[in-house]
């Protein structure tokens, strides 16, 4: 990554892992199965392809913008594009970092992060890519801060 003048201080940047489209191409593989091997049921098929096409998009547009961001002093969630959100955490507000994972989780390397803050509000970011790193970087810097 190349650092701009306002991201020099960023230490790592997650992304979602791209096992989030893992259901909706399944749809759109179930619908072009369907539409060839039973021609009875090529209308509803269509119409699956159509909402797992409509479904690979909102995807895409979920990964595209969702991002765990790891700086020297604060770790920032950012979501969505039309509901934009972010949270800003600075680092010394961070009580606890806990990660949950499947065993699919734990082979695929994505997760469930959830920061628990001063006064016990959460911050949950679901199928981020290698979590334990993440927690690694944040527990690196919590303790040098």
């Amino acid at each position: 990554m190349n650092p701009s003048k306002g991201d020099s201080d960023i230490v790592y940047l997650a992304r979602l892992n791209a096992i989030i489209f893992f259901w909706p191409v399944a749809l759109i593989a179930g619908g072009i199965f369907l539409t060839f091997e039973v021609p009875v049921a090529r209308q509803p098929a269509l119409i699956f392809i159509g909402i797992g096409i409509i479904w690979v998009f909102m995807t895409w547009v979920t990964y595209l913008f969702s991002s765990l961001t790891i700086k020297q002093k604060r770790v920032i969630l950012r979501t969505g594009i039309i509901v934009r959100q972010t949270i800003d955490i600075p680092l010394n507000k961070i009580e606890s970092i806990d990660i949950r994972q499947s065993l699919l989780g734990s082979l695929l390397k994505y997760g469930a992060l959830v920061i628990t803050g001063t006064g016990g509000t959460r911050h949950l970011i679901n199928y981020i890519n290698r979590p334990l790193t993440c927690r690694r970087h944040i527990e690196q810097l919590m303790h040098n801060y």
